[in-house]
């Protein structure tokens, strides 16, 4: 979820990892295999077109202001999907489900859900400076951790 967060442009990272179709599926090749090596499934190819890349944009939108506070607009679609099991033990997992756009979608939602489950949700942050806007996790023993400092005094 971090990684797609900072997908957006920045000056010193360079343009938009989901500005078209074709950016967005050379940044969904490795995000998935990445995925799949923490989660230990098996990911698919993914086509993306430029309105998967422009679905994919509103989405970030949505996390973003969702991360961060902000005002958000009730959803136009289903925020994500997946396929439940349940393991003999009683254990539960899950699998996006969906092609393309939408199995991205639905990875990346199943990824926020798990944050919220295991109380890390409230870890993610993003810098308050504007150009920068870099996503990441507060580490810090009181959660007040900060990405840039605005000013050169200490917070109290």
């Amino acid at each position: 979820m971090q990684d797609f967060l900072d997908t957006r442009a920045h000056p010193d990272k360079g343009p938009d990892l989901l500005g078209n179709g074709q950016q967005a599926r050379a940044w969904a090749a490795t995000a998935t295999r990445n995925w799949s090596v923490l989660r230990g499934a098996q990911y698919p190819t993914l086509t993306l077109t430029d309105d998967d890349a422009a679905r994919l944009r509103d989405l970030r939108d949505v996390l973003d202001a969702t991360l961060t506070g902000g005002p958000t607009e009730p959803s136009r679609y289903i925020l994500g999907t997946a396929d439940l099991a349940l393991g003999f033990a009683g254990e539960t997992s899950w699998m996006p489900s969906g092609r393309g756009w939408r199995w991205l979608r639905s990875a990346i939602i199943g990824e926020v859900v798990l944050r919220h489950e295991t109380g890390t949700w409230r870890r993610m942050k993003q810098c308050r400076n504007p150009v920068c806007r870099a996503t990441f996790y507060d580490s810090t023993w009181n959660n007040r951790g900060v990405c840039h400092q605005h000013s050169t005094t200490s917070d109290p």
